[in-house]
């Protein structure tokens, strides 16, 4: 089950339609607040700004928790083009240049494409929280920030986003792509 909502703060179960209350303030995480106040700014009174308008010396203070994903075929897949040093040092892999199906499978790569689908669909930042059970007996949430990019100002080529982590139990680096996806805990937020 996967909940999305398009009014931040709720979410509604994609299954059964409930409404339960977000726990997580995306405003107040330092990093995601950064990048979506940055991206707000390079849109300026278009929908989305483009790739070229990223400029990684102005996010150096925020660019460890950065990545960018390519739309590939419409959304059919996803390839990472950067992904930031925090972020791989989070999951424990390198995965620059990966689609999204060669590294996860079953729920977790059914939930990591409709979150980009979503933004895809919307042309508006989302918010994603997920949490992992790993089997490395760690509790790993992950907090992002998705973000829409665009060269034509219409379709979305690019996502950019913003990641922030939690963990439950003593960090050990290196989940990898092993880690199951709780979806009772996980959701997306389409931000207006």
């Amino acid at each position: 089950m996967i909940a999305f909502s398009s009014n931040a703060g709720k979410s509604r179960s994609a299954k059964n339609g409930a409404l339960s209350t977000a726990r997580y303030d995306y405003r107040a995480d330092p990093v995601l607040a950064a990048a979506l106040a940055y991206w707000e700014a390079k849109r300026g009174e278009r929908p989305m700004p483009a790739r070229r308008d990223i400029d990684p010396i102005e996010l150096r203070a925020v660019l460890a928790h950065l990545q960018i994903t390519e739309v590939i075929g419409g959304g059919s897949r996803f390839r990472y083009r950067l992904v930031g040093t925090a972020i791989v040092e989070a999951f424990g892999a390198e995965f620059t240049g990966r689609y999204v199906d060669e590294l996860v499978s079953g729920e977790r790569d059914s939930f990591v494409h409709a979150c980009y689908r979503a933004v895809c669909a919307s042309r508006r930042p989302a918010f994603v929280r997920s949490k992992y059970a790993t089997t490395k007996n760690i509790d790993l949430t992950a907090n992002r920030l998705l973000v829409p990019l665009s060269e034509d100002g219409t379709g979305v080529n690019q996502i950019l986003g913003a990641l922030t982590f939690e963990f439950a139990r003593p960090f050990a680096p290196g989940l990898g792509h092993q880690a199951a996806i709780d979806l009772s805990q996980s959701y997306v937020d389409i931000l207006n």
